[in-house]
C-alpha cells in the first residue's frame, strides 16, 4: 500500500502529525480504519458463531 519511495521516517507521532503531508495522513487514516474494519469484522463473526453454539 505504501511505495517504499514515498514512505518517510519519524520519530514521534507528533513529528508525523506536524510535517507528514495530507496525502501521507490519509493513507494512514485509511489503512488505520481498514485494520478497525477488519477487527470489528472478525469480532462479530465470532460472536455470531458463539451464539449459534447456545
Amino acid at each position: 500500500m505504501v511505495d517504499k519511495e514515498s514512505k518517510a521516517e519519524f520519530g514521534f507521532i507528533s513529528d508525523f502529525f506536524r510535517y507528514a503531508t495530507e496525502a501521507q495522513k490519509r493513507e494512514v487514516f485509511l489503512s488505520v480504519l481498514q485494520q478497525a474494519n477488519n477487527a470489528q469484522r472478525k469480532v462479530m463473526e465470532q460472536s455470531a458463531k458463539s451464539g449459534q453454539k447456545r
